[in-house]
This record gives structure tokens, sequence and C-alpha cells, in this order.
């Protein structure tokens, strides 16, 4: 984005918008319209939509074609089913009368769910930050026929208040200048476009510096809250890429910091509001500084995140609190969230009954129903329960609900009380009983990779061969469905149905699941799909200069292709992607591996540069990619002494490591940097750094001491 554009772009809209250019609009135009077209849509968000009396269309060539054949300007509305203030604007607008005769008269009203087109997502998202200096959700883009944005924002209500323009102030204002100021609408479209860049990244020729990796981890250094975890203030998002930065910083480094401010960010999700305390399960992101109010909505995404934090970090330190962490979150869920065939469902909603937040707020008379008042004592000041309450303004008619957290804070996480066993089962069920939130039951494969790579990695760290069961169903039935569309994965799976478009973090998280899986199993059957997975994301994602675009060369013609490496709610493709790439090299050998992951580098070294704390995963991915530890195994996977190598290999934290099985007969295949080596005789292993092996160890005490003398 340039920022000499935006500077340019902001003054132009205030002049436009608030120079008191109310009218009536088009009020009397011909709407060109039969109604609301979603009913045939299978997106739940767009579902949630069809009875709208506004005259939605789906996004497609078909709007844009009616828009320029009317000469209307589009209505683009983009959102998600879980999302909180989609919900409101949806009943304060979308489902008012008077709104939608506005919109209907005026505009081709467009919606798009974020989830099923993050492509459409991420363009209208740069184009509001050129605009506004800001985005969010829903986001409300106003633009020309052909698609060029001049009015963007976030929630909008009915009527103007506190500052923030109303949709009965905005639509008449916007017509009226589309009528008769058409040429500055047009001028601030291309300014707009102007400030917003979707070419390929400049290569710079450089790795990601050492030097990168230091500023970021001063940057959270300076950010963290020392008193509640996390880093900077309210609103506060989990962001467990950067703990996985922060113990990856301190793998390397030695810096005990690091360590010690991800372990306590940790706790304190685990210990606030933000985690679903009955339930488990992490919600979206917390209003305050505590940890304590959350936005309730529960993402796939997060879980699936915060459960390889919690592992990693509790690989880095051997603290039970870590590992109970993940294994709550995972039986969340496996409970809430998992598909009759094994896939993972994308959300729930915030809403339900009376309001945000009703399915998980407390009274402290309802504690005492149920669990009995001696029990019930206990749980109040446990979970920090008060007669006020905490989740609402004294004198209101919630007043007296609060959201469990654990009021002793993370340090209560160490000693769990002994009625919390017996209380909880009674409280879940109790719970079940309310009105449910709504849950998005969309399949999303990128997402779904996520889950899969998350519950593989906890399999094998954890002990737990159930988990690895489910990552493996999970993993079969997208991978299953990519087999049946003959065309290699797609993105969305709903309903049986499959969307057309399939998008960068469909495959780079498709294939950290495949190696997740691998590692945990040693399956050559799941290092083969990572390399089939790398060939069809090579064949059409793959930008000239290094690194690959988000959409593949036959994606929708009508979205711009553009690179994207910052880490957000997700970490970005890029960055997981240099990951990939590095342990591919390293399995296998191939140096087309290690040339696209220093095309990845070379890509966005500038952009890691500018803004390390924004890159935390991709500056992840470049530390665990530095001069490493390779360990090949060979022999029976069921010999005793193979089995005994593989268990000293997955103990402690060791970020730098990879672990190749290669067995008699077939499976794995030798990587070209490993020596000319027989696999018939006795089992072995060989250790080796950037291709150099030392002299093979046949048994997991010698193994064992090797590795701790390097």
């Amino acid at each position: 984005m340039n920022s000499g554009g935006l500077s340019k772009v902001l003054p132009i809209l205030a002049a436009i918008l608030f120079s008191g250019c109310l009218g009536t609009g088009a009020a009397d135009m011909d709407n060109g319209m039969s109604g609301n077209m979603l009913a045939d849509e299978t997106s739940p968000y767009l579902l949630q939509h069809a009875d709208n009396p506004v005259h939605w269309r789906p996004w497609g060539e078909e709007a844009f074609e009616a828009a320029r054949r009317l000469q209307r300007p589009i209505f683009l509305s983009i959102g998600y089913s879980s999302c909180h203030w989609c919900h409101v604007m949806e009943e304060e607008c979308f489902e008012d009368d008077e709104v939608a005769a506005l919109l209907n008269d005026g505009f081709i009203c467009v919606k798009v769910d974020r989830e099923e087109r993050p492509d459409v997502d991420a363009v209208y998202m740069r184009y509001s930050l050129a605009i506004t200096g800001g985005g969010g959700w829903p986001l409300t883009i106003i633009m020309t026929p052909e698609g060029d944005p001049f009015f963007a924002a976030t929630y909008i209500p009915k009527h103007s208040m506190q500052g923030r323009m109303g949709m009965m102030d905005l639509i008449p204002a916007v017509m009226a200048e589309w009528e008769n100021g058409r040429d500055r609408l047009d001028s601030l479209a291309l300014r707009v476009s102007e400030a917003v860049s979707f070419s390929s990244l400049p290569v710079s020729g450089q790795a990601i510096s050492a030097e990168t990796a230091d500023q970021c981890f001063r940057a959270f250094e300076v950010s963290f809250d020392s008193v509640f975890g996390g880093f900077g203030g309210a609103p506060k998002f989990p962001s467990p890429h950067a703990i996985l930065f922060l113990l990856r910083y301190w793998h390397d480094t030695g810096e005990s910091s690091a360590l010690d401010m991800a372990a306590h960010t940790m706790r304190a999700i685990r210990s606030g509001g933000i985690y679903d305390q009955v339930g488990y399960g992490l919600h979206r992101y917390s209003t305050d500084a505590r940890w304590l109010i959350p936005h309730f909505e529960k993402m796939l995404y997060d879980q699936a995140m915060f459960i390889l934090a919690a592992v990693e970090t509790y690989e880095a330190t051997g603290d039970e609190v870590f590992r109970e962490m993940a294994e709550s979150t995972i039986q969340y869920v496996l409970r809430d969230m998992t598909s009759p065939e094994g896939a993972f469902y994308s959300s729930e909603d915030a809403d339900s009954g009376s309001g945000e937040g009703d399915f998980y707020i407390w009274k402290i008379d309802q504690m005492i129903g149920l669990l009995g008042e001696e029990t019930a004592e206990q749980a109040i000041g446990y979970w920090g329960l008060t007669a006020q309450g905490n989740f609402a303004e004294p004198g209101s008619e919630i007043e007296g609900r609060s959201v469990l957290h654990v009021s002793e804070g993370a340090t209560g996480l160490d000693n769990p009380p002994a009625w919390l066993a017996e209380a909880m089962p009674v409280l879940l069920d109790a719970r079940s009983a309310r009105s449910r939130p709504f849950r998005d039951e969309k399949i999303l494969t990128d997402w779904n990779g996520l889950m899969i790579a998350a519950l593989a990695r906890s399999a094998g760290v954890l002990d737990r061969p159930e988990y690895l069961e489910a990552s493996i169903r999970g993993f079969d039935f997208v991978a299953g469905r990519a087999a049946e569309s003959g065309a290699g994965l797609v993105h969305s799976i709903i309903q049986g149905s499959t969307g057309e478009e399939v998008f960068l973090d469909d495959y780079v998280f498709m294939i950290r699941a495949s190696l997740e899986i691998y590692s945990a199993t040693f399956d050559a059957e799941y290092l083969a799909y990572a390399i089939t997975f790398q060939a069809e994301l090579d064949s059409s994602f793959a930008a000239p200069g290094g690194g690959y675009y988000f959409t593949s060369d036959t994606g929708d013609a009508s979205i711009p292709r553009f690179m994207e490496s910052y880490d957000g709610a997700l970490p970005s493709g890029s960055s997981v992607e240099l990951w990939n790439l590095t342990e591919l090299w390293r399995l296998t050998g191939d140096p087309h591996y290690r040339n696209s992951a220093e095309g990845i580098e070379s890509a966005f070294a500038s952009a890691a540069a500018a803004s390390p704390s924004g890159h935390a995963m991709m500056l992840s991915s470049a530390l665990a990619g530095g001069s490493g530890v390779e360990v090949v195994v060979t022999g029976e996977r069921d010999d005793p002494t193979v089995r005994e190598m593989l268990h000293v290999l997955a103990e402690g934290y060791h970020p730098r490591r990879t672990v190749l099985l290669i067995e008699p007969g077939g499976g794995a295949p030798m990587p070209d940097w490993l020596p000319d080596i027989s696999v018939q005789g006795s089992p072995a292993a060989y250790v080796c750094r950037e291709g150099a092996c030392m002299l093979p160890v046949y048994s997991g005490s010698d193994l064992s001491e090797l590795l701790s003398s390097l």
C-alpha cells in the first residue's frame, strides 16, 4: 500500500460524505432485480441472509454485469457466520425494511462469506486499509460497477450515532453524489486503486537475517504485559504464532525471558475468561487487557494454533499445565467440532439465547442449585463469581452474571481442587441444555489442515494414539475429497458440495498436516502426500520471482493475484510454506525445495525486516530452517531397537531436528545427501548436519549420548 496515496484519499472521502449532501437518492429507479438471490447458496452465512428484504446477490460476474448494465454502485458486505457484529448489523439494517428499500433502489447488493472466499476478503480488506486505515468484520465496501472501491467501513448502524454515520444518512449521501458528482467518486476510486498495490513483491536476493529475529524479540519484549501476559493492551488476541516464535528464539539464543513470556502468556490465557472454563476451547479474543471478557465466538483455527503452542510449550518446559491445555482444547474439538466423517467444523457463534455470551455466563444461584452450597462456595471463589457479576453494567437486566475465570490467576492452574472433577460434568450437562450457539458446519481445507497437524503433533508428544486416529480420519476425508474432485484440493465442503476455488493456504496447511502425520507414524504414504501436494502447489501458485501467490493460476480472474506474508489471526501461508519446504528438503535432499524456500525468504526479507512482529511465524520458520540436525533411522518400524531410537528422538524440544525412517524393501526414499548405506542389516541411526553424517549408532542409549554431545 502506498502511504502517499492514502494521505490523499481520506480528505476527499470526508469531503464527499460529510458535506451535507443528503438527498433521496434513486428511490424511483427500476431496481432491475427479482429479489434476494441467496436461497440456493450452500454457505451457512449466506443462507442466514437469504430471508433479508435486501436483494442480495452472491459474488460473481452476474452481479457485476447487472451493475454495469444499470450503472449502479455495488454495495459489498463481507462477513462470516460466527461474527457478532455481523449479526448486529443484519438485525439493525439488513432485516429492516427502510434500509432494505434504500439499498435495493440504489445499489447492486452483494454478500460474501469471507471464510468461503478469503481471496475476495483479502483484496477488499486492503482497500479498506487504504481508505480508512483499518478494517474488520462486517466489512462494508461501496464501489463502482467496475469493482473500484470509493467507500469502506466496518459495522454501520441504522441511524447515525456517536460520530458514526448510519445507513439512513449514508445511503442517500452516496446516491446523491452518484447522481450529481459521479466524476468525484470515480476520481476517488482511482486514487484508492493507486494507493493499493497487488503486484509481486520485489525480490531482495537476501535471506531473512538473524537481526530481524532479534528485532522481533525486542518488539515483543517492549509490548509484553508482565502482569496479565500477552502483548499490548485491549483488545488482546491469543496470537499463538508469537508463542511459537518466542519458543524457537529461546531455543536458539538461550534468552530465558523469551520462554518466560511464552509460558506466562499461555498460563494467563488458560486461566482467563477467554478460555471456556467449563466446556474448554478458546474464544476469539479478549475485549480487555486481563483476558477476562471475551468476544465469544470459537474458531477452529484458534483451537489448532493454541494446541500447537501448548504442546510446544510443554515440550520446552515439561510443565504438566501445558499438557492439560492441549488435552482440554482437543477434548472440546473432538466433542463439539468434529463431523461424523471425522472432518472439523469451522466455528461456533458468539450469540445464543438472549444475546452474546448467553451460553457461557453464570450466576451464583445457578452454581448453588447445581452443585449444592458447600461445593458451590468453593466454585464461586475459584471462578471469581460475584453478586454483581463481571459481564454487565450494574442495573442492567443481566447484572449478576459472570464469565468464569480462575480467580487465583495463572498459578491457580497448578493444583486444581479436588471438587473440580465432579463439578465439571454437572455444569457441562446443565449448560448443554441451554440454547446453543449456531455452529457453522463448513469444512474448510486450510483450517482442517491446521487441526490435523495439531492433533498429529499432540499424539506424538503426549503419547495419545487416539489423537493420531482423529488426525488421520480428518486427513483421509479432506484428501479423499481432493481425489474425488480430480483436480487436487478444494477449499470448502458444505453439505457435500465443494467450492470452485482453492487457495495457497489449503495446500500449505495440508502439506503441514501430511508432514506432521509422517513424523508421528513414519508411514511413507504421508510423506508422499506432502510431495504430491507440493508439486501441485508449485504448478499453480508459484510466482516468477520467488514465493507463492494466494490464488491459483486458474482462479477467479476478477480478483488480482497477490502475495501475503503478514501473520494475522492465522499465520500466513507463505510463513508456513517456508517451514514445509525446509522440512521437505531435509527429508528428501531435493534441492528444488531448498531453492523454493530461499525464494520465499528473498521475496519477504524486506517485509519481515520492516515489520518483524507482524512476521512472527515466518521468522519461526526461518529459525527452524537454520543449521539443523537430520537423523535417519534404518530398520523395521516395529523392531524394538527402532522403537527405542524413535522414542529417544521424540523427547524434548528440538525445532531444528528432522527425523526420517527408512525401512527395508520400501517406504520413504533415501535422501540425496545421505551416504550410500545398507538398510538390510541391524537397525542404525545416522546423525547428520547439513548433509554431513557421523558414524552410525546402533542403540537408543548410544543415540541419546550422541545427541546430547551436539
